[in-house]
């Protein structure tokens, strides 16, 4: 239903006019105060990278954060990274991300995170309580998403759009899938289009596999190609990962239904008729299980244009506090 009514245009959406008119009142408002400072802000005292996008769902920021923190530790730069930990439950806050750390208590994107990237890895809902755990210890902030989070003030700002539903039918929440206007495209710094169509202006995006490999052993992979699998993906467009899927010359025979960030039932997935391919997000919720060798996960790697590193690093600096001389 929520498709229907965010991703096509139809009449139902009137309906919800006057929820979404109070929830553009209240949220200009709010952005409002902030900018003119009549609500206190936090500037760090490293520069702050936000990673976001104005439509709910997933859209792959997390894919970005993680090519631009081992993109910023190859410069030399010590990276933390910083996520709101949807649905996890850590016992204090803010929360440190380990790269043992129970999924429960860490969330499956910030455990993943830290598990490619090695970088200081925080959650907290309150994302200026995190910023400040860290930033003695770093030399940049990375926001996993935060676009809206005005409380914490920002040095650069990066639109992750999802090349495929662009913004639906253009209306805030609830008449649409929007958080911000689409004015806000025009305020941003830099603005990634994940798969589809680049528009002017947009850097494009596309996501890499080289190749899946065994829950069990890395460094094993006994599936053969054009075999009948089953799929788990956890993600708000698990279509992307079906397409994939299929690109590596597999037939998806079953799947695997799971909402994002969610956990399924162990058994859906021992049982399986057929081999269960899952994304990384997926794995790290149940790699502390002992699957047998038909289990097998579909890593992925953010892609951009060559040009677009230079540029960002360039808008960096300008921001960097360290010895020029080691830049």
């Amino acid at each position: 239903m929520i498709n229907y009514l965010w991703f096509r245009k139809n009449i139902f959406s009137l309906f919800l006019f006057p929820f979404t008119f109070i929830y553009w009142l209240v949220s200009s408002n709010r952005r409002r105060c902030y900018l003119n400072g009549d609500y206190p802000s936090y500037k760090s005292k490293v520069p702050v990278v936000v990673i976001g996008n104005i439509m709910v769902g997933g859209n792959g920021k997390t894919p970005v954060v993680i090519e631009l923190a081992k993109y910023l530790q190859q410069k030399g730069l010590r990276v933390g990274i910083v996520s709101r930990g949807y649905r996890a439950q850590p016992k204090k806050l803010p929360f440190e991300v380990l790269e043992d750390s129970n999924v429960l208590e860490a969330g499956d994107e910030p455990l993943l995170i830290k598990r490619k990237t090695g970088a200081r890895v925080v959650i907290d809902p309150i994302r200026v309580r995190a910023v400040k755990s860290i930033e003695n210890e770093v030399d940049v902030i990375l926001t996993d998403d935060g676009l809206q989070h005005y409380a914490l003030q920002r040095n650069i700002e990066i639109l992750v759009i999802d090349g495929k539903r662009r913004f639906g039918n253009g209306w805030l929440m609830p008449m649409g899938p929007l958080r911000e206007g689409l004015w806000r495209l025009n305020t941003v710094d830099f603005k990634i289009c994940n798969g589809g169509e680049a528009q002017p202006f947009e850097v494009r995006m596309d996501l890499a596999v080289n190749d899946i490999y065994n829950a069990n052993d890395k460094y094993h992979n006994t599936l053969q190609p054009n075999s009948k699998v089953c799929v788990l993906a956890g993600i708000g467009d698990p279509s992307r990962v079906y397409k994939t899927v299929e690109s590596l010359g597999f037939s998806i025979a079953a799947t695997i239904k799971a909402d994002d960030h969610k956990f399924v039932n162990i058994s859906d997935i021992k049982n399986s008729k057929y081999p269960v391919i899952m994304t990384e997000k997926d794995y790290v919720k149940y790699n502390c299980q002992d699957f047998d060798d038909r289990v097998f996960v579909l890593p992925v790697t953010a892609v951009l244009e060559k040009s677009f590193y230079g540029i960002f690093y360039a808008k960096l600096r300008t921001f960097l506090h360290k010895d020029e001389s080691i830049l």
